[in-house]
């Protein structure tokens, strides 16, 4: 049996750098881990091909057999659209992924003859057997969470890697936090379940194979298990060592992790260059409300320091919106990212999720305005808005504030100073410039410079010229890093300008 595995292609969105797109010359930030992990799943008898639509067209006169859809709340439409033309054509469609949920079961199956519900790593197998049997359920349920310790390696082979930015791959799923507005620990399980360091490192070593020098964990606590992190970290500091640090990484963990500086030390001798942290706000008060506990028993700028000075550059994850939260906010994320020197700051509106305790209760207390999510979760127009009726101020504070943040966090010279910050604040070391620099790599230099110099904008070629000359002189070895944030911040500055332009600007005693 011949099987066709779709991403459909995403929306505009603040995730996908498509703004950059034209100097990196990649198609599409990660390539499809889920389809990549359900072709390992398919029996060796079946030939199984990828087909993600963000990097090439779907060909509607493929010969095979079934079709399998995934996708996110943001794809559905298109998810809904592949699959009636791929049933209009006389294909078997499935549909999984984020998208299928108990509230949308009924509607995925007006378009699939399976949809799949949960973890998919013991349900795919049985649909393969039952399509042999010819006892295809409409429904597939995933009973309980899987182990991973029986996880097959995902099919890497059949994924274009070089259209990426970089690679991922998954060690662990669920986190043991309980944060109010998070559905991670709804979808999959408050007890986290991994992978073993073998299965791991069996993953990174066919990566590295099939020529990937970055890699994304996608776990949304990668260090969650400390003595587990530290074996798991340990083996690939020895694999990267023994390629000549020609491959790095970077990861998701919570900012209660930097009290424990011999695990950052690893972290970084691995070559960990970039980690993802959930910040969420400054605000103490928000925090224990929302049951961001984790946050609260920290100093959040020591923090950020400290793992800053392990040479590994901090992103994080803002939300405004909260019911503690007033017009006040939006200039007290400002000042705090400024002065964390966090050069990337993702900032989206409080949405409420179906699912999560948040969603139930703003929809008890009569505040939930809609069962779709908008802000980074919505489509592009929605970026300023929120499925939940604000306490503290109008749902035109809030879009206000909101673009006034952004704009502010992405000047030229606010930007500036975060980076040059973060360079900063490693503490300084030798110049890690590798002497041979790839054809591929010179032609985004090319791009990055001629974007930067060639413009008629005086104020983004000096905070350019300022960049790049300052970073030497504080720490050589993050030129490169330097000019990967100054590709990314091409993406925010046009993105978060194009998805606030129709809301006007905040006024406010404290939003100078």
């Amino acid at each position: 049996m011949k099987i066709l595995l779709v991403n459909p292609r995403f929306p505009p969105s603040l995730w996908d750098y498509s703004c950059c797109r034209d100097i990196t010359g990649n198609a599409f930030p990660f390539p499809p881990l889920s389809l990549a992990t359900i072709a390992a799943l398919t029996p060796p008898e079946h030939d199984v091909a990828i087909c993600d639509e963000n990097i090439c067209a779907v060909d509607f006169d493929t010969d095979a057999d079934a079709v399998g859809l995934t996708g996110y709340s943001s794809q559905k439409d298109r998810v809904y659209q592949l699959a009636d033309e791929f049933r209009r054509r006389g294909k078997m469609v499935a549909i999984g992924g984020p998208l299928v949920e108990r509230s949308t079961v009924g509607e995925c199956a007006g378009h699939a003859d399976a949809v799949f519900l949960g973890e998919a790593e013991c349900t795919w197998p049985a649909f393969i057997r039952d399509i042999r049997l010819r006892t295809v359920r409409a429904v597939y349920e995933q009973s309980g969470f899987v182990d991973l310790s029986d996880s097959t390696a995902p099919r890497f082979d059949l994924l274009d890697l070089r259209n990426y930015s970089s690679a991922i791959i998954e060690t662990s799923r669920g986190c043991p936090h309980s944060c109010e507005f998070c559905e991670i620990p709804v979808r999959l399980g408050r007890k986290p379940r991994t992978k073993s360091a073998d299965q791991v490192m069996t993953e990174i070593r066919r990566l590295y194979a099939l020529g990937v020098d970055s890699i994304f964990i996608i776990d949304d606590n990668f260090l969650g298990d400390r003595p587990r992190a530290v074996t798991l970290v340990t083996r690939i500091r020895e694999f990267v060592r023994s390629v000549g640090d020609r491959i790095s990484f970077s990861c998701q963990f919570t900012i209660d992790m930097a009290q424990d500086e011999n695990l950052l030390s690893l972290l970084r001798e691995a070559n960990f260059r970039r980690v993802f942290i959930g910040i969420e706000t400054p605000r103490q008060s928000t925090l224990t409300m929302a049951g961001k506990r984790q946050n609260t028993q920290i100093d959040l700028l020591d923090a950020v320091r400290r793992i800053q000075s392990h040479h590994m550059i901090v992103w994080g994850a803002f939300i405004v919106g909260f019911d503690d939260d007033d017009t006040e906010i939006f200039q007290e994320q400002l000042d705090f990212i400024q002065a964390s020197s966090i050069p990337i700051a993702m900032v989206g509106i409080l949405q409420a999720l179906p699912g999560t305790p948040l969603y139930e209760r703003v929809q008890r207390q009569g505040r939930l305005k809609d069962d779709a999510a908008g802000g980074i979760r919505g489509s592009a127009n929605l970026l300023a808005t929120s499925n939940i009726k604000p306490l503290h101020m109008t749902d035109e504070d809030l879009a206000a504030g909101f673009r006034y943040l952004v704009t502010s966090l992405y000047d030229d010279d606010n930007f500036a100073e975060r980076l040059i910050g973060a360079v900063r604040l490693g503490k300084k070391s030798r110049s890690t410039v590798r002497a041979k620099i790839h054809q591929t790599e010179l032609r985004i230099l090319r791009r990055l410079f001629r974007y930067y110099l060639l413009t008629t904008d005086p104020r983004r070629m000096f905070m350019f010229l300022r960049v790049v000359f300052e970073t030497p002189l504080h720490n050589p070895r993050c030129l490169e890093t330097v000019f990967m944030h100054l590709i990314v911040y091409k993406h925010m500055k046009q993105f978060y300008g194009e998805g606030t332009s129709a809301v006007p600007l905040a006024r406010s005693r404290r939003m100078k």
